[in-house]
Parts: structure tokens; sequence; C-alpha cells
């Protein structure tokens, strides 16, 4: 049973808006694609383990995807948690390309692809570190002790794993995502005896879902650009190209010819991502690069999210979860 659906990060949402509005000449360019490009595998090897949970037993395991918990003053965050009212298993999902080296003796995990290594943090103890976090988090709930056991996942059916030369075989608690049913069934057979009630149960999740806390950065300010970085204009909904021009009230893109009466809904999704949640419409129109003044009120009119303020100071609030899909 799935508790908390797997969304696309937050993260990477923003840094795709960043990168549909920043010049291909950009200096920051390559390591911002360079980034976007291991946070998306990241999170395709954490939804290629969505095939994999599905064949878990759906009444006896409920599901969180993302979890960002707080602990002490710091947050922590899990790819996916499962809970049963016997055991909680933790999974940290890895999806690397090339020969991976668990080197315990330095707690480090090694990538080595195209006769390049790279050293990596130690996804075991960094599962193990999350297993103690919430160990300590859950005695705020009142409910009894039951066993966590962390896993770590590798979701990438091309990597070859290896131990360290200094140990025989890998540690059990990493495995392939294929092994994942099968995993979870060995740690049913070991944990039998049911230690949360249903109730029980039902109080933990909620109590998960209140606390889990989003990454939320300003994406402008961890590379340290400004607004004037950004390109203006509304972007094709279909291939993206910036800017679109608007004709008989229409949105017309002038390389691939799609048509649209609302591309600039997914051009003002930038600017919530990119710049705020608020904007007002000299901030549309500088941002959508609109003249008009009674155009932009009426682009903003139509999302008919709330606003405050009159006038030339009033500001509308960005929403759009009625507008955006998240897969």
């Amino acid at each position: 049973m799935i508790i908390k659906p797997r969304t696309k990060p937050l993260s990477l949402l923003k840094l795709e808006a960043l990168l549909r509005r920043l010049p291909q000449t950009h200096p920051k360019r390559p390591k911002i694609e360079e980034d976007f490009a291991k946070r998306l595998a990241g999170y395709k090897g954490e939804q290629s383990l969505d095939f994999y949970l599905s064949l878990l037993p759906e009444q006896d395991i409920h599901i969180f995807h993302d979890l960002r918990l707080p602990y002490k003053n710091h947050h922590f965050q899990m790819d996916t948690l499962l809970v049963t009212s016997s055991f909680i298993s933790i999974l940290e999902a890895k999806h690397f390309k090339g020969t991976i080296i668990f080197d315990q003796a330095f707690s480090q995990m090694i990538r080595i692809l195209d006769d390049k290594e790279e050293a990596y943090p130690d996804p075991i103890q960094q599962a193990k570190s999350h297993r103690n976090k919430l160990q300590g988090l859950l005695e705020r709930f009142n409910i009894p002790p039951l066993p966590i056991i962390p896993l770590v996942v590798i979701t990438n059916s091309y990597s070859l794993l290896k131990p360290s030369q200094s140990a025989s075989k890998l540690p059990s608690m990493v495995i392939r995502s294929s092994l994942l049913p099968e995993k979870i069934e060995d740690i049913k057979l070991k944990h039998k005896e049911d230690i949360l009630s249903k109730n029980e149960i039902k109080k933990l999740s909620k109590g998960l879902i209140k606390l889990n806390t989003p990454l939320d950065q300003d994406i402008l300010e961890v590379y340290r650009l400004s607004e004037q970085d950004l390109l203006s204009g509304v972007h094709c909904p279909s291939c993206f190209a910036l800017p679109i021009m608007k004709k008989r009230g229409k949105w017309v893109c002038p390389a691939c010819a799609t048509e649209s009466q609302d591309a600039h809904i997914f051009s003002l999704y930038d600017y919530s991502l990119l710049i705020g949640s608020t904007i007002t419409n000299q901030k549309a129109r500088k941002f959508l690069n609109l003249a008009s003044e009674s155009t932009t009120k009426k682009l903003l009119r139509s999302l008919q999210s709330p606003y405050s303020g009159i006038k030339k100071g009033r500001e509308y609030y960005l929403c759009f979860e009625k507008y955006m899909s998240n897969p």
C-alpha cells in the first residue's frame, strides 16, 4: 500500500526550469547540466525500483517515498521506507554505471567507469545512519520499538558489484533491485511477530507524513545566479523553444509550430520554481516579455489563483497543482 507516492523531487524540477531559462553559452551551464544529469539518473533509478515494490504484498507493507524528516537540528532523507507490523526497512537506492566496489575498510564506495575511479560516500553507512536517526525519531510516536533493517538497493542491472580486496563477499545488506521481493520475504520470515497494531501503523503513517519536510532551496542562490541571468519570454510547452509569439489569441512556436492557449502557465511555473511563489503584473510582464499591462492582467487572472492588494500593488499567488503533472 503506497502511503506517500513517488513524485519528481522539487530540486529536479528547479534544475529543469533553470536549464530552460539559462543561455546555452552561460559559463555555469556545464556544471548545472552535470548536476541535473546526476539527479535525473538517481530519480530514474528510484523509479525503476517501483516495479519490484509492486510485487510485494500490498496489504502487509506500507510504502513511503522520499521522506525528509527532522532529527535534532537538521534533516535526513530516505529514498523509500517500508513499514510493516513486525519490522521497518529503509531502502537506499543507487543507480550507478560501471564497476562498483564497496570498501568497508575506508567507509567509501568506489565507482570505476571508462578507466576513471571516483570515490563516493558509503551508502551502507548512510543507510545505517538513517536507521539510527529513525530509531530516535520513532520514540516520539509512543509506539513499541521494532526492528529497522537498512538495505542498499542497486537499481542499475548492468553495473558490476564487487567487494573490496580485503573482503571476500559483498555485505548482506547490498542487493540488486530484482532481488528485493525475495529479500523482504526473508526478512519477514525472521521477524514474524506482530509488534504494531493496525491503529499504531495508521498513527505512525500520519505522523511521518506530518513531519515530512521537502527540501526547498533557492536554486539561483545555490549557483550564485541572479534574475538577470535568466532568459525572458514564454517557452514552448512541446519543444521548450524560447521565446514563442502570441498571435490572434494563441501562443505559436516558430520552431515546431505548436499552438497553445495556455503556454504562459508553464512559464509562470518556471517563475515560481526559480524566483518566488507570488508575482505582480510588472514582474510578470518582465519575465514573460510582455508589453501590455492589460494582457498580462488577463493572463494572471486566468490562473484563478488567490491574490492580495489592489491596483499596481496586487500580488498573485502562483498555484499550479491543477495544471502540472509530476510523474
